[in-house]
């Protein structure tokens, strides 16, 4: 193969497989922290919670999220012989339907400030987010793991169709909590987006082995990649060449603008009960046109006609492929009107019950939505605080993959410092990796301090609140 064949592969062959791999193990919110009322960052998930602190700082940096679904496990695509493990391909491939999809996302809290009093509060945040999405054909990795001279590929035509797209960008959000009444509290976030990066990658075509003696191979299609904030990502040659200069540059640019909101409520139905509901990331990011690059490469000019099996056999080895055509490169097309990205939105609706001191047992139903996909989630949770400094709890979780998950939440500190970690299906993961086909973990650190009273209350609404 001639070199830019080699390059152009070898580019797109390691970007999907690291995509792939970091969808395999990290996508939606984690639902455990939904009932970590101790800590500030609950409010995120349903902007009518208010803070148990007065005041609290998140420290830089220090509040990170990685979330993450797929159907498979490594249970399911690797087995053990003679002290050794080995890819189960069969496995894999019968986890697989027709057509799959994969939702990972990660997420830093760069700063954030809460202050909360009991009649109202306010919180301001500044976070980067990545999001990834893939959608792939079971015929693809048919291919590709099989080898295309396989019986299971051999003379059958296999789709090789794939999108993987993947966001980056920053939002400052200024969100706020109010109390209607002694029972009522809504709540609502303001979010504008910085969008910094946008990549879309699709394969589209087929791949036919021939049933003859020398294994001719039948390619048609295209590879079409649309780029946003990361320059002209092609070169002269039609390579794909990245360049670290236009990947920073579009950090600080902020010029591909965009709107969400978040909206939230609890309700206070008696001393013990309590109903929660929530809409957040309801907005997108507009891309600016000119910013936009979209390259094309088709496939049909990749051809084997195969390979020379008399040479082979008579051991001359020097041209056994000789009809190898490389003209595989991407070409520049004209910009378009690139696609407004819609952020993942989620909906929940959720139930408390304090039926110890500080003891609460919750129940929650999440739906997301992306890029056309439904991922619900089922989950309930048991947490006890222990004086301030210190909570602990359990969860289970179901979800669009798997029934049954198990996972905790702590948070331990001393005054003016929390340190919280948190999962959806950190028990599970640490009974048995193997079988974990997907998972979360959201952790940070806080510098809380000074204590919600409710001498703020309004002497009307507290007379209220004395006779009921």
């Amino acid at each position: 193969m001639k070199p830019n064949l080699m390059k152009n592969i070898k580019a797109i062959y390691i970007t999907i497989s690291l995509l792939f791999l970091s969808l395999m193990v990290m996508g939606q919110q984690v639902n455990t922290m939904y009932f970590m009322n101790s800590v500030p960052q609950s409010a995120r998930l349903n902007p009518g919670k208010q803070s148990e602190n007065k005041w609290a700082i998140a420290i830089p940096v220090s509040n990170m999220s990685l979330h993450s679904y797929t159907g498979i496990s490594l249970s399911d695509v690797t087995y053990r012989s003679n002290d050794s493990t080995f890819l189960d391909i069969d496995g894999l491939l019968g986890q697989l339907d027709n057509d799959n999809n994969e939702l990972t996302a990660l997420s830093t809290q760069l700063f954030g400030l809460y202050y909360q009093k009991h009649k109202f509060g306010f919180n301001f945040r500044v976070n980067y987010t990545t999001i990834q999405h893939m959608t792939y054909t079971k015929g693809l990795l048919n291919t590709v793991l099989r080898g295309p001279a396989s019986p299971e590929v051999f003379g059958q035509q296999q789709k090789l169709e794939s999108v993987v797209d993947a966001v980056a960008f920053a939002d400052v959000s200024l969100g706020g909590n109010y109390r209607i009444n002694d029972k009522l509290v809504i709540g609502t976030s303001v979010k504008v987006l910085f969008g910094t990066h946008n990549v879309e990658a699709k394969i589209n075509g087929n791949i036919y082995q021939e049933d003859e003696a020398n294994l001719g191979l039948v390619v048609n299609g295209n590879v079409d990649v649309s780029s946003n904030g990361l320059g002209d990502i092609v070169d002269e040659e039609g390579n794909l060449d990245l360049q670290s200069d236009d990947l920073t540059k579009s950090f600080t640019s902020f010029d591909n603008i965009g709107f969400a909101f978040d909206f939230g409520a609890t309700y206070q139905f008696s001393d013990k009960l309590t109903f929660e509901a929530s809409a957040i990331n309801l907005g997108a990011i507009y891309w600016k046109e000119e910013n936009q690059n979209n390259y094309e490469a088709p496939l049909q000019d990749v051809s084997f006609d195969g390979m020379d099996p008399v040479s082979l056999i008579n051991g001359e080895t020097d041209n056994v492929f000789p009809s190898l055509t490389d003209t595989i490169s991407f070409n520049d097309l004209e910009r378009t009107k690139p696609d407004n990205t819609v952020l993942p939105a989620s909906f929940n609706l959720a139930a408390t019950y304090e039926f110890w001191d500080r003891a609460t047992a919750g129940a929650l139903f999440s739906q997301t939505f992306y890029k056309g996909e439904y991922y619900p989630s089922v989950t309930v949770s048991v947490d006890k605080q222990f004086g301030k400094w210190f909570g602990l709890g359990v969860s289970y979780t179901g979800n669009k993959y798997k029934g049954f998950n198990l996972g905790g939440m702590i948070s331990v500190g001393f005054p003016g410092f929390q340190l919280y970690v948190l999962s959806d299906n950190i028990i599970t993961a640490a009974m048995d990796y193997s079988k974990v086909n997907g998972g979360n973990l959201r952790f940070g650190i806080n510098l809380p301090f000074g204590k919600v009273k409710n001498d703020d209350v309004p002497a009307s609404l507290q007379k209220r609140i004395d006779n009921n």
